[in-house]
């Protein structure tokens, strides 16, 4: 009886990662682990699936028709983890009791969201957050920002910023415009688009679909538009409120929380090219109380690569709405990746194989394992070839994999204790005493950059 062909399909926004891509990967990972230690955050890991009734609410109606839910077995609402954040939330609940605040986490795991794939957006994808809770103080906040800067640099990129803004702000808008306080959250979101469909496309947006007046919309666009503020510091943008939102007491407040972020940056000898206060941003999230801020790509126009923002009442819900203040942000792993990788910013080899031995003979197996144990004793990363067969075969395994080395070791070597050494990469081929193998693949490896 044959077997039926079952043809090799991969579900469309899932990803397979070889060798090169999962180098990239870890380098940027272990760049943001590095950069959240450095600044006093400690890992966290929280499962894959949560209750459906943890996320519903939290997250605004457009991403909860992005939600992987479903029933389990035994009946149970439930939902591959949407963000890490909430689950955080969930975890620190549970265990408010245990944990001195403030209390701050990274967490780099993956979750999955139903939405459309694009360069860049996947279904599965890493995130990468860090959070800071039981803190109201804007030092951690502007602590964030500084750290985001510096974890951005440190991955190659040199035109970036860091565009803050601050939910209360855009409330105080809102109040002096006179929006009903029901239309508070869509007027944020429409405000959020006005650079990616432009002042007229906002102003349609809410009056056909937000239902907020022409009027309103009109002064909204005119008060927010960033090209407005092109030319100006910081705190020029704050100054040029004083009239309008600052005349309102929640939009004063945001603004001088956003003074207060500025001061500390630059204190901290933050370059001001890498920060602005960008009226327009609102950031998606229902749960933003205060500052929101994205780190952007300027470079290429890539456009945003991170999320960010305080929420301080998420976690008192789990709390019987006791207030827990908490701040933080999420930065697309995946995006980044791929901006890497296209760029060809990092120089990676193929593959993390260093050497190949190869597999001569059975009467030299012994004399083989020898040499590839003395190397992966030293750190060298070593394959040895796992069948005898032709030479020829195993060089052209070697150069397709993109291994630096190639070791044979036959009779003749055995009998001399000796091995030759080919490199791979210019064509050199020298034979040289055992004793000497490990010096000689150092004083000959490629150093790359990860």
């Amino acid at each position: 009886m044959s077997k039926q062909f079952k043809t090799p399909k991969r579900l469309k926004g899932f990803n397979d990662f070889f060798a090169k891509d999962m180098m990239i990967r870890e380098f940027v990972i272990n760049t943001f682990k590095a950069g959240f230690e450095k600044y006093g955050y400690e890992p966290l890991e929280t499962p894959a699936l949560e209750y459906s009734e943890l996320m519903l609410g939290q997250s605004g109606s457009e991403a909860e028709k992005m939600y992987y839910r479903f029933k389990d077995n035994g009946g149970r609402d439930v939902m591959l983890k949407f963000e890490v954040m909430i689950a955080m939330c969930r975890a620190l609940a549970q265990n408010i009791g245990n944990i001195p605040l403030p209390y701050k986490r990274y967490q780099i795991q993956r979750v999955w969201r139903a939405e459309n794939v694009q360069k860049g957006r996947y279904r599965e994808f890493t995130q990468c957050d860090a959070d800071t809770i039981g803190s109201s103080s804007m030092t951690a906040d502007a602590e964030y920002i500084q750290m985001g800067i510096e974890i951005v640099a440190k991955l190659g990129f040199k035109e970036f910023m860091a565009r803050v803004s601050n939910r209360k702000f855009l409330e105080g808008l809102a109040v002096y415009l006179g929006v009903p306080k029901e239309q508070y959250y869509k007027f944020f979101m429409s405000i959020d688009k006005i650079e990616k469909i432009g002042k007229e496309g906002v102003v349609k947006e809410m009056t056909e679909i937000r239902e907020i007046s022409e009027d309103i919309a009109r002064k909204a666009v005119k008060l927010i538009d960033p090209v407005n503020y092109k030319d100006m510091s910081f705190q020029e943008i704050l100054n040029s409120f004083e009239n309008t939102v600052a005349t309102t007491d929640i939009g004063k407040e945001g603004l001088d929380e956003l003074g207060q972020i500025n001061d500390y940056l630059i204190k901290a000898g933050v370059d001001s090219k890498y920060f602005k206060f960008d009226t327009s941003i609102a950031r998606g999230l229902a749960s933003y109380t205060g500052p929101v801020w994205e780190f952007s790509i300027i470079e290429g126009g890539v456009g945003s690569i991170a999320g960010c923002g305080r929420y301080d009442n998420a976690i008192g819900k789990y709390l019987g709405d006791q207030e827990v203040p908490a701040t933080g942000g999420s930065f697309g792993i995946e995006r980044i990746c791929d901006i890497i990788k296209d760029r060809g910013m990092l120089d990676f080899p193929e593959t993390t194989i260093k050497v190949l031995v190869v597999n001569f003979s059975a009467e030299t197996m012994e004399y083989q394992l020898k040499i590839a144990q003395a190397l992966r004793d030293k750190g060298i990363n070593t394959m040895l070839y796992p069948e005898i067969e032709k030479i020829g075969k195993q060089m052209k395994y070697a150069d397709k994999k993109g291994i630096e080395f190639v070791i044979i070791a036959g009779s003749d070597e055995l009998q001399e204790q000796t091995v030759t050494i080919k490199n791979l990469l210019n064509g050199e081929e020298k034979r040289v005493d055992f004793s000497k193998l490990v010096d000689a693949i150092n004083s000959k490896l490629v150093t790359h950059n990860y």
